[in-house]
This record gives C-alpha cells, sequence and structure tokens, in this order.
C-alpha cells in the first residue's frame, strides 16, 4: 500500500539526521531501490512488506510495545561470575584480597546478579519500525547505545513512523551516545563494536544490555558473537607486571646481542614465495608438499612448528618468537640440543626472553605495537601493527613490512575438525613425557577450549577458540591493508581475502635455491646495531625522573578522588583525563603501570556497582579509592627503580615489581 504519513515528521527526522549523525544520513541518502516498503493502515505506519511476508506478526506499534515490556522485566545482559576478567595479577590480586577483607567485616547486605548502576553499553538488534527505541532510550541504562540494523532501508521506514530528534535530544540528556552499525555483516559488526569499546572505555562491559527487535540470519550470528568476544575480551589485556617484563626484556636484549632491527617502512619488494608454517593439525598431510616446494620458497616456522618441521627433516630459513614465557625457551632448548638451529635467522619480539639470543647465530628483532616497551624503548623505528595475538600473526605481520608480496600458510589453521586433534601429531604437547606448560594449562585443557563453529577454509565448518578467533580476524584485516597475495593452504578456518588452495595443486615456477641471494639483499636493508648500541640514544633519565611527578600529582588526584567522586564511572572519568593531560610529561610511568591502571578499576566497580543500596555503595568506593591510589603509588616506585637502572645502563636489572617488595 503506498506510504500516506506526514511529510513534516519525515522531514523532520531527515534534518536530525543530518544535525546529529550526519554520517548516518549520507549513507542512507545513497542507498539505492528498496527491497522492501512501508504498510500504512488508516493513516498509520503498521509494518513493512519484505515481499512474501512482513516483518512483524502484528501492528508493529503494539506488538514492540509488548516486546519491551518482557524484555524490561528480564531485560538480557551480559554479566561476568567473578572478577577473573579483571586481568587479575599479583598487584591486583593484592587489591582483591583487601576487597575481600573489607566485605567481611563490611557486610553490604544484598549483592545483585548483575550491576545496578554504570552500565557501560547497550546494544540493539535491529530497528525495523522503531517502535521500541523511545521506551529503551527512556530507561537510560547505559551510557553507550549501539543500534545494529543489517538492512539499512529500515532507517528510512522508520522516519515515517517515530520521531528520531525526540529519540537524539532525550539520549542527549539522558548522558547516551548513540552510534549506528547499518549494512554490515555480523564479523564487520563485531570488529566496528571493539573498535568502539577501545575508543569509549572497557570498564564497564560488565552489565551491557542487549536487545534484539527481530530475528535474521545476520543479527542472530552478530548476537552470538558478541556474547562471546565480551565473554573474553579482557584476556589479552596487558597489565603491569607483564609490561615490566616485557621493559626489561627489551633492556636485556640490546644490551647483550648485536641484532638487526626491522622497521615499518618501505623495503624492496621479494617475488620470492614464503610460506608460514604453523603447528595446526593440516600441517601433517600438506608436509609432503612442503617438502617438495622447499627449495623454491623462504620458509618462516611459528612457535612449536620449529620443532615439527626439524624433526622432520625441513630447516626454516627463519624462525619467529612472539611471547616471553619460560615455557617458550624450554622448548626452544630441547630443539635445538637435538637438531641444532645453524642456518636459521632468528625473528622476533624485543620483549623475548634474552637467553633466546644465544641459540641463534644471527637475531632479528622487531617492536609489537601497544606495549610499553615499544612506546619508551624503540628510538626511530616504527612498530609492527598486526603482531597478535598470535606468533602466525607476528609472522605474517613480519612479512608483509619486509615486501614479500606471495605468502602461503600451512598449518595456520585457527581451529580444527571435529575429528581432529589440536596440533599436528608431531607437536610437543603430544610427547608422553611433556610437562612443559604455562600455569593452569594441560593437555585437557587445550582440547576443551574450541567451543565456536566457524566456515572452514574448504567448506564445511571448523571448530575454533576465542584466541585462534581472534588470530583468524587479524590475519584478515592485516592482509586487507597490506594488499598480499595470501594463500591458504590449511586445511582449518576460512581467512576472509585469503585464498584457499589445496597444497597438492600447488606449482611454484620460481628458480629453486635463490634464498640466500633473497636473505643477504633482506639484511642490506635492516639497520644493525652491535650490542649495548641501540638503546644509546633513549633518554631514560626523562622517564625515570617523571616518575617522581606522578607520585606527587597522583596522590592529589585521589584526594579530590575522595572528597568528589559518587561513583566507579566518575573515578574512571578523572583517570582517564589525568592520563590524557600527562601522557607525554609522565609517558614512562603510564606506559608501564598499562592496563593495570584501568583494570583496577573495573576490579572495584565488579563488587561495589552490585551493591544496591546507595550508602553502602559509596562507602565501599571510598575505601577502594584509598586501596587503589596505595596500588597505584607503589607501582610507580617499583617502576621508577627499574628506569633509574636502565638510565645508568646497569648490566643486571633488580626484579622490579614483586609484589613482596611491597
Amino acid at each position: 500500500m503506498a506510504c500516506d504519513v506526514p511529510s513534516n515528521l519525515i522531514e523532520r527526522n531527515k534534518e536530525a539526521f543530518i544535525k546529529h549523525h550526519p554520517g548516518v544520513w549520507a549513507g542512507l541518502d545513497r542507498l539505492g531501490k528498496a527491497i522492501s516498503s512501508l504498510v500504512v493502515e488508516n493513516g498509520a505506519v503498521t509494518n513493512i512488506d519484505l515481499g512474501d511476508i512482513r516483518l512483524y506478526p502484528e501492528a508493529a506499534a503494539g506488538w514492540s510495545e509488548n516486546q519491551l515490556r518482557e524484555h524490561l522485566q528480564n531485560p538480557d545482559r551480559v554479566g561476568f561470575e567473578n572478577p577473573a576478567h579483571c586481568n587479575l595479577s599479583p598487584v591486583s590480586r593484592r587489591l582483591l584480597q583487601d576487597i575481600n577483607r573489607y566485605f567481611e567485616t563490611h557486610p553490604p547486605g544484598k549483592i545483585e546478579d548483575y550491576p545496578v548502576t554504570d552500565a557501560g553499553f547497550g546494544y540493539i538488534f535491529g530497528v525495523g519500525l522503531g517502535f521500541h527505541l523511545p521506551g529503551l532510550i527512556a530507561q537510560s541504562r547505559c551510557r553507550y547505545l549501539v543500534i545494529i540494523e543489517p538492512i539499512p532501508e529500515f532507517i528510512i521506514h522508520s522516519m515515517a513512523a517515530i520521531d528520531w530528534k525526540g529519540i537524539f535530544e532525550d539520549a542527549a540528556e539522558a548522558g547516551t551516545e548513540i552510534h549506528f552499525l547499518l549494512g554490515k555483516e555480523p564479523e564487520a559488526t563485531i570488529i566496528e563494536i571493539e573498535r568502539l569499546i577501545i575508543t569509549k572505555g572497557q570498564t564497564f562491559l560488565d552489565g551491557s544490555y542487549a536487545y534484539i527487535h527481530y530475528y535474521s540470519w545476520p543479527i542472530k550470528e552478530t548476537r552470538k558473537i558478541l556474547n562471546e568476544r565480551l565473554k573474553t575480551y579482557y584476556a589479552s589485556r596487558g597489565f603491569f607486571e607483564d609490561e615490566v617484563l616485557m621493559m626489561s626484556n627489551t633492556y636485556s636484549n640490546f644490551r647483550r646481542w648485536p641484532s638487526h632491527i626491522i622497521s615499518r617502512k618501505g623495503h624492496l619488494e621479494q617475488d620470492m614465495p614464503l610460506f608460514i608454517i604453523g603447528s595446526g593439525p593440516s600441517f601433517d598431510k600438506d608436509l609432503p608438499y612442503i617438502k617438495k616446494w622447499r627449495d623454491r620458497a623462504i620458509v618462516f616456522s611459528c612457535g612449536t612448528s620449529l620443532g615439527i618441521l626439524l624433526k622432520n627433516g625441513i630447516r626454516p630459513d627463519f624462525h619467529v618468537e612472539n611471547e616471553n614465557t619460560p615455557q617458550l625457551l624450554n622448548n626452544l632448548r630441547d630443539f635445538h640440543d637435538e637438531y641444532g638451529f645453524d642456518g636459521i635467522t632468528l625473528v622476533a619480539s624485543t620483549t623475548v626472553n634474552p637467553d633466546i639470543g644465544e641459540l641463534f647465530g644471527k637475531r632479528w628483532f622487531y617492536f609489537r605495537s601497544h606495549l610499553s616497551s615499544s612506546a619508551l624503548l624503540n628510538g626511530s623505528v616504527k612498530v609492527l601493527v598486526g603482531a597478535a595475538p598470535l606468533v602466525s600473526n607476528a609472522a605474517f605481520a613480519v612479512v608483509t613490512t619486509l615486501g614479500f608480496k606471495n605468502v602461503y600458510l600451512f598449518g595456520i589453521d585457527c581451529g580444527r575438525k571435529p575429528e581432529q586433534g589440536h596440533h599436528s601429531r608431531d607437536a610437543v604437547y603430544y610427547q608422553d613425557d611433556y610437562d612443559n606448560y604455562l600455569e593452569g594449562e594441560s593437555l585437557e585443557l587445550l582440547e576443551t577450549e574450541f567451543t565456536r563453529l566457524v566456515p572452514g577454509n574448504f567448506g564445511g565448518q571448523v571448530l575454533t577458540a576465542w584466541y585462534l578467533d581472534m588470530s583468524r580476524v587479524s590475519l584478515s584485516g592485516l592482509r586487507r591493508v597490506s594488499g598480499i597475495e595470501l594463500i591458504n593452504c590449511s586445511d582449518g578456518a576460512r581467512i576472509e581475502g585469503a585464498k584457499p588452495k589445496a597444497a597438492a595443486s600447488m606449482e611454484l615456477t620460481y628458480p629453486p635455491d635463490r634464498q640466500k641471494a633473497v636473505l643477504s639483499r633482506l639484511e642490506e636493508q635492516l639497520k644493525f646495531f652491535n650490542a649495548g648500541e641501540f638503546l644509546e640514544s633513549t633518554n631514560l633519565q626523562f622517564h625515570a625522573d617523571a616518575c617522581d611527578n606522578f607520585v606527587e600529582a597522583f596522590r592529589e588526584l585521589m584526594d579530590r578522588a575522595l572528597e568528589e567522586d559518587r561513583s566507579f564511572w566518575e573515578l574512571e572519568q578523572r583517570l582517564i583525563e589525568f592520563r590524557n593531560e600527562n601522557i607525554f610529561e609522565m609517558k614512562g610511568v603510564l606506559s608501564i603501570i598499562g592496563g593495570t591502571y584501568t583494570s583496577l578499576i573495573r576490579l572495584g566497580a565488579f563488587g561495589g556497582n552490585r551493591i544496591p543500596d546507595d550508602r553502602t555503595r559509596m562507602k565501599f568506593l571510598r575505601f577502594f579509592i584509598a586501596g587503589y591510589r596505595d596500588a597505584c603509588l607503589w607501582m610507580a616506585c617499583e617502576i621508577k627503580t627499574l628506569l633509574q637502572e636502565m638510565a645508568e645502563k646497569k648490566p643486571q636489572l633488580t626484579k622490579a615489581g614483586v609484589i613482596d617488595a611491597a
């Protein structure tokens, strides 16, 4: 039926979008011919005609009112069951112990399952005609409201049904920012949500609201992925003790080892094919083809795949390591004792254990992004982007930087088929006497982490774990911005933008045995530094002295917080402002405190924001601010010791950040 609604409402809504969300309107204005149409009955918009069916089972206004009522009675929320999501480390565990003792001596009474205040985000899946939106805005339950609509033309239809001008004004009055994500696939939507979380703040994800207005595959899939990503979002966030270790390792690596430095800049294009090899389960069936074409390609091994390759008679040109754990060093020593590393160049993050360097004849170091060591010790070297979360991501980031254009992936499965193991059969994890796991890890745990289905590289679906899925998404993003020809031979998860290719169908025409010439040409483009030379130009004394300024300013900041702040939200806003104002003068201490600076607030908010009584919650907030202040001041003093010893070029550093020293 033709639309017969007041044109002034549509025009007013158009003006509201142009004023409040001009970018959104620009996209809506470019939409082509609609595939759906409005249903108008007795002068009122009642539905959207999709052709064979209508969007709503009955008149949209009444149906939406009933749906909203049911939601408010039993809202869909993302909640955490315990503080494990708060990046617990020794310094935060000590504060958690103090919090537990406080609650034992000051029982708060009732504790709610979800936060009663300071929910950071709300996610609305589907606009349709939008009759549910005014009621959701009126509740004013979140700081950032994300409106997700896979079919953008529904926004146009809604402009004939609801008052968007009033919605924008009511949201602004309530202190709620509205963000639109329109017409995107589920994965792209999730990436945009994660960017928003990083930009707007990560502390108050706990208690986030979700509202599904109508069901479709894109909405159902987006909601499913979002729930899992939010539950695991904090798992990769940095913390103080790890930053201290990475600073110490970077300092020691440059003091002990002569090395070449990989910087993100233009390098001569490399035509020779390159293999990045991981230890995923599909490695086993591709092994004969890796051997067949080995002499026509540069080979990068990643992590534990080094041992698998050497065991099967393949010696890589480069070996990549990205982590700083003692388990990694133990594995490498075992591989070295059995096979030797002659002819293999170490390509590693500056943050790896310095003892790794003695196992290799040549070392190429790179700086990873978003680490304190990269912010404070990198000099003029540009950091690598996309080198996380796994070592395979680091390898891909390196080869894109070095100018390779034809890259093949083997054993980079990013998952497994239901009938497969989680690694190649020759991986160290399957050895009968292997016990070199991180604390809390085991073979059994590895086998239970595959909980999500994603599209397979050669069709069907594969199981993946959250960190493998993050790796897959990161590989896809870096391929997109680099423009590299990425060929995925791994029989695992599909990597968007990579071309699936069975290893059996490979055909390489590049001349054999050119590796040494290519490696020599690469090495000539990298800057070389003797042991101790790289850090000569870094002014660490400036950062050490700034720790004293931080202590004085932060103490005053927390005194004002004790007097003025009435919520964890206000406390965090104060801290964000302080960080932004001092990020250059106090870059050293603020970079190393890192994620702990905010994760401690998350720890306090986890318990405090579940206290329904306002007065009781305020008393706990005051207690927490004092404990938070003491923790940050202790960290600043430890950082002062670390940076001062580095400034004095001491060959051995005091082990800073050890909680027993407090």
